[in-house]
């Protein structure tokens, strides 16, 4: 995960699967390739230590194509070097050495690559078989006699077969991390807003409908709070919609690192914020959003050297069970133009509005 992470300017989210294998299986290639060398000079096949030299290049390259995105190139060289290496091996060292075993897992990892059709995939799976059985016919019949002892063999040949199992292992480990990122992915842009981060407006009511459940049990009130950016139309306006977005960014982290850990905090529509506070009462909502307040307006925002002062307004209501949640949000939106017809900037709370006109 880490190197996606750091590569990301490089690698689409698209192509997030196909990197993830890419990757695994370069580390992989390149480490086994680099112990073949020594192996294959104790052996005595110095032509098979020599074109591994190749190998480790072919798998490297790899590995730095797929770190840039270049996906395909990666493929390619992979698929390239896993052919001519069976291949070769098989030949010089017979049927019994189990390097065509490599062709096996090569299936599979045919069919990670989703920017091919699956007619060009079945094709590449048909051609790897016919190799396969040209491997069979060729480097298996009883006049086919390697120099090396049996012990040899049969040691290359365990070798292989375990060789090709972890890499079926490794495979599948990919393109299961790759797929719980990919359903996680998903599940984040149903439940939160693509700028600010922030939960959106759907997933705001799951959470009220919780806090409703958690305040029938305990009897504890929360507080619904709408906050506004005042002005954002002219921030828009004389700076540009990028500068509108920036600041909706930057005024979303600001609020959640100034909010406590429990308070929810979420994206209602537009420059309109909607917090939940659980198990507060008006008082004590009114010091949280009354710090918030202030240290909005105290911060200094800046976009292409410009900076701004950017205010908001609060409305709030105490949700207690005992109106209905849209009633409580209307009462906390009322509160906020209240709030704006008293100059923006401030904290207006419609329990406090109830009691006064009570």
């Amino acid at each position: 995960m880490k190197a996606a992470t750091i590569f990301s300017e490089y690698v689409k989210s698209d192509n997030y699967r196909l990197f993830v294998v890419v990757n695994y299986i370069s580390y992989l290639g390149f480490l086994t390739h680099l112990a073949f060398i020594p192996l294959f000079f104790w052996i005595g096949y110095e032509s098979l230590a020599y074109f591994n030299v190749l190998s480790i290049l072919a798998w490297f390259l790899a590995y730095v194509f797929n770190q840039y995105g270049r996906h395909i190139y990666a493929v390619a060289l992979i698929s390239l070097e896993i052919f001519a290496h069976a291949i070769l091996a098989t030949y010089i060292l017979g049927w019994d050495s189990g390097f065509h075993y490599y062709l096996i897992p090569f299936v599979l990892f045919v069919f990670v690559n989703h920017k091919q059709s699956i007619a060009v995939q079945s094709a590449q799976s048909i051609i790897v078989f016919v190799v396969y059985i040209g491997l069979l016919v060729n480097a298996s019949h009883d006049a086919y006699e390697p120099v090396l002892s049996a012990s040899v063999i049969n040691g290359l040949q365990v070798m292989n077969i375990a060789l090709s199992f972890f890499a079926i292992g490794l495979l599948g480990y990919a393109l299961r991390t790759s797929s719980m990122r990919a359903e996680w992915e998903m599940e984040q842009l149903a439940i939160k807003d693509s700028l600010t981060g922030l939960y959106n407006r759907r997933k705001m009511y799951e959470m009220i409908a919780l806090e409703e459940a958690r305040m029938q049990r305990n009897g504890k009130a929360s507080v619904l709070v709408i906050a506004d950016i005042d002005w954002f139309k002219t921030i828009n306006d004389e700076y540009g919609h990028d500068c509108g977005d920036e600041v909706l960014i930057a005024i979303s982290k600001l609020m959640q690192t100034t909010l406590r850990q429990q308070d929810i905090l979420s994206r209602w529509g537009g420059e309109e914020f909607m917090l939940l506070l659980p198990e507060t009462n008006n008082d004590g909502a009114m010091k949280v959003i009354e710090v918030l307040r202030a240290t909005i307006a105290a911060h200094n925002f800046e976009y292409c050297g410009h900076h701004l002062s950017v205010t908001m307004t609060f409305g709030m209501q105490v949700f207690d069970n005992t109106q209905p949640v849209e009633d409580i949000i209307k009462q906390a939106d009322n509160s906020l133009y209240k709030g704006k017809e008293k100059g923006r900037n401030c904290v207006i709370s419609a329990f406090e509005l109830n009691l006064k006109g009570s």
